[in-house]
């Protein structure tokens, strides 16, 4: 292999005989400092680079090393400029715990910086993410959780996020003000003025609640067919229904009138003509008041008759005012009642001509749903 001539410092094989350079010999002749590895002869006591001891030797206190001077040329006229002594170099073993030291203590610095860097990634991550959620909230509380947790997020999201948290302050408080008017145009209002709250579901309900109790105190027909209109899919639609159908079969028909007027026309006549069969067909079998009697029979009823035909009664006859007042109720399924109440002129025939002749009456009465009368009161009305 090729080494350092320690001679003239020319490279020379460590096998030549000689240097070619300046002809000292080499092969045999040459060695290796323990220490600083520097090539030098065998023979020398102390290595002229590190001065180290070769052999054993001790270096003399008072001993200086020259650097080595270059031999004479012989196969060349020019002779070789003088070089300075290398530095002395440190032990390996000093040099190698060093570089360790660095590189762990870099390796050391990489890592601070990456978890430095990747916490402060996370961190803007969390920040965005409780941002768009607060954004998408309706919930005061998430979006000033925000503003509290995230003092140090960017001017722009807090900014954003305090807009929007004045927007929900502001649409809590007009519906706090709807709650407290608690009338259909008032949360009609605040649904025009905030159709996006979450709080319109609920202003709904409010005003289906409000318009069915409306609804039940009229307890019309109309007022039950309006609310099911307004409210095809309301709380109470199914409530409405029943009640108009109810109120729809109570209304009176033409039939139904027909039947309870000349029930009465029936009654009075068969009452004109002394006519008892007449008479008791038109009556149930128990009158529950007849002229404020309880329980009064059919034969209480003729009596009743017989009593108004007195002595010098020759005839008489009754004639509807057609002021009827004729009310219809359900009593059982499709079975309907009737509440009537009229009036009607007693005209009479006497023999006596001092004696009145004409009385006009209010009638009350009740008519079963076989069309029977089972309650008949009247009392003499001021003409």
């Amino acid at each position: 292999m090729l080494v350092k001539c320690p001679e003239c410092g020319h490279q020379v094989s460590d096998q030549a005989k000689t240097c070619p350079s300046c002809g000292i010999e080499i092969a045999g002749k040459i060695t290796r400092c323990p220490d600083c590895g520097e090539v030098i002869f065998k023979e020398q006591s102390f290595c002229p680079n590190c001065h180290c001891s070769i052999n054993g030797a001790s270096v003399p206190q008072n001993v200086a090393f020259p650097p080595a001077q270059p031999a004479v040329v012989k196969t060349q006229p020019q002779q070789e400029p003088e070089q300075a002594p290398p530095a002395p170099r440190r032990p390996r073993r000093h040099r190698a715990g060093l570089t360790a030291i660095i590189v762990a203590f870099v390796l050391a610095l990489i890592v601070v910086f990456l978890g430095i860097y990747f916490m402060k990634n996370q961190e803007r991550q969390n920040e965005q993410r409780a941002y768009t959620n607060a954004m998408l909230s309706s919930e005061p509380l998430v979006l000033q959780n925000f503003l509290d947790m995230y003092v140090d997020a960017p001017l722009a999201h807090r900014d954003s996020i305090k807009v929007h948290l004045e927007a929900l302050k502001k649409i809590d408080s007009d519906w706090a003000d709807a709650l407290v008017n608690n009338s259909r145009n008032a949360y009609e209002r605040y649904m025009k003025l905030h159709p996006s709250s979450r709080y319109i579901k609920e202003a709904m309900i409010k005003i289906d609640s409000l318009d069915w109790i409306a609804a039940t105190k009229l307890n019309t027909v109309e007022a039950f067919k309006k609310y099911i209109t307004d409210h095809e899919d309301g709380i109470y639609v199914d409530e409405a229904r029943a009640n108009f159908e109810r109120l729809e079969a109570q209304k009176l028909t033409d039939d139904d009138r027909q039947m309870v007027v000349s029930l009465f026309n029936s009654y009075f006549n068969a009452i004109a003509q002394m006519d008892e069969a007449a008479l008791s067909a038109t009556l149930a079998p128990v009158l529950t008041s007849f002229l404020h009697r309880a329980n009064a029979t059919k034969e209480d009823v003729c009596q009743y008759m017989q009593k108004m035909h007195e002595a010098d009664i020759t005839g008489m006859s009754f004639t509807q005012a057609g002021d009827w007042d004729i009310e219809k109720r359900e009593v059982g399924e499709g079975r309907y009642s009737f509440t009537v109440k009229f009036t009607t002129t007693q005209r009479i025939e006497r023999t006596d001509e001092n004696r009145e002749t004409s009385v006009n009456y209010r009638v009350t009465a009740q008519v079963s749903p076989e069309g029977r009368i089972t309650e008949f009161n009247m009392k003499r009305s001021v003409q």
